[in-house]
């Protein structure tokens, strides 16, 4: 009898005990389940207010103002996530341990992704090496003195002596005035932004009112339309290149500044983009300012020309570096002599100097480093483009949807 009360007692505990941990463990999932609404709840929140200050960047007109408003959109995201992670920093921590546990109930534990972490930055940083390479060697290059690029000469990863002997002859030698048909360097670096600045602006008001037309006045051509120009992309530019000056010369245009302009006006690759970025809209953007009497000149201008302005400095950026770079068609369509002659061509020209050129500034048979100088001064610029953009260029090429549906 006692050993039956026993039992009984023990039955009791053990069915106590399950029922206390049962109502842990509800108690735990209604925090985790009330945690979660509010996590959820932030993020919407944040959602809301960015898209609403997005909308009134969309349609205020001054630019100071719109640039501004940016700058205080991109602090209001980094604050709000910062935010995030400190308000729900347990519910966070849980759902980070809850996904680890699910991840080694799998068999993938850390031990196991080892082999895999190691490779792949294995991988990665030789691809940085060889990619980086080339621009460490130009530098360093430019830097060394004649003696340490001699024929026979053992070079080295690092100048024994750092000179800035190259970039002085190159100066010199493109600024003297006893060379034929010479022009000073500073004539090849407005050149080439003149030119660039030009053919950019054409360029990109012909891809913006065309990628509008596209979107705006929508016709059963413009899918053939569409595969035309996607057609034209695949075709390499230097396929072009014969009936390119061809034409140019039957235009009279050889050696001439509109021979360096007018070609590339019609860039494909930035209506195409252009016309994406216009897709992208709010159908409802469009009905409204319809709605508002708004006609299809004022919609452009208004409404949709600020909500792409993202995609409009990326394809500017994007249009100025291949102008700028553009070497094969000025040495082609511009003789030696021309005034108009570019970066790329002076780059060009220097690549075959040598030593018997101008043996008064030139100790060298091969003034490697004079050509590494003068790589550095034509890249640099693109660089500094590059650094200083780098942010607008990918937000343009991955430019999302500007709120809603984007079918109009």
């Amino acid at each position: 009898m006692k050993d039956k009360t026993n039992l009984n007692v023990n039955s009791v505990e053990v069915i106590s005990s399950d029922f206390h941990s049962d109502i842990v463990e509800l108690e735990n999932k209604s925090k985790r389940t009330i945690q979660k609404a509010k996590y959820e709840n932030d993020l919407k929140n944040i959602e809301i207010k960015r898209n609403e200050k997005e909308q009134k960047i969309i349609v205020t007109r001054s630019w100071i103002k719109r640039f501004w408003m940016n700058l205080t959109l991109s602090w209001f995201i980094k604050f709000s996530n910062r935010k995030i992670k400190v308000n729900h920093f347990f519910y966070l921590r849980h759902v980070k341990r809850v996904k680890n546990k699910t991840l080694k109930m799998s068999g993938d534990v850390w031990y196991k992704r080892i082999w895999t972490n190691v490779s792949g930055y294995t991988f990665l940083f030789i691809m940085l090496i060889v990619m980086l390479f080339p621009f460490y060697w130009m530098i360093i290059t430019s830097f060394k003195d004649y003696s340490e690029i001699d024929a026979g000469v053992k070079e080295t990863l690092w100048p024994k002596h750092w000179t800035l002997t190259a970039y002085k002859d190159m100066f010199t030698y493109l600024d003297s005035n006893n060379q034929t048909n010479s022009i000073p360097f500073y004539r090849f670096f407005t050149n080439s932004l003149f030119i660039a600045l030009m053919s950019t602006g054409f360029s990109l008001t012909v891809s913006v009112i065309a990628g509008f037309a596209i979107y705006n006045w929508r016709t059963k051509f413009n899918y053939v339309f569409m595969i035309i120009m996607f057609s034209i992309m695949m075709v390499p530019g230097e396929a072009l290149i014969l009936g390119r000056y061809w034409i140019a010369v039957k235009m009279q245009w050889k050696n001439n500044l509109l021979a360096l302009v007018v070609p590339f006006i019609g860039n494909v690759f930035t209506i195409y983009l252009m016309s994406n970025a216009f897709y992208g809209l709010n159908r409802d953007l469009k009905r409204a300012a319809k709605i508002d009497g708004l006609s299809s000149f004022q919609y452009f201008a208004k409404i949709a020309l600020p909500a792409v302005s993202a995609t409009i400095l990326t394809s500017f950026i994007i249009s100025f570096i291949e102008s700028w770079n553009s070497v094969l068609w000025p040495i082609t369509i511009m003789d030696q002599d021309s005034n108009w002659r570019t970066i790329p061509m002076m780059l060009y020209a220097l690549m075959n100097l040598t030593g018997d050129v101008n043996p008064e500034i030139f100790k060298a048979q091969d003034p490697i480093n004079v050509k590494m100088a003068a790589s550095i001064m034509a890249i640099l610029p693109m660089v500094i483009i590059f650094i200083v953009f780098n942010k607008w260029i990918i937000n343009g090429l991955t430019k999302r949807d500007v709120g809603g549906s984007s079918k109009g």
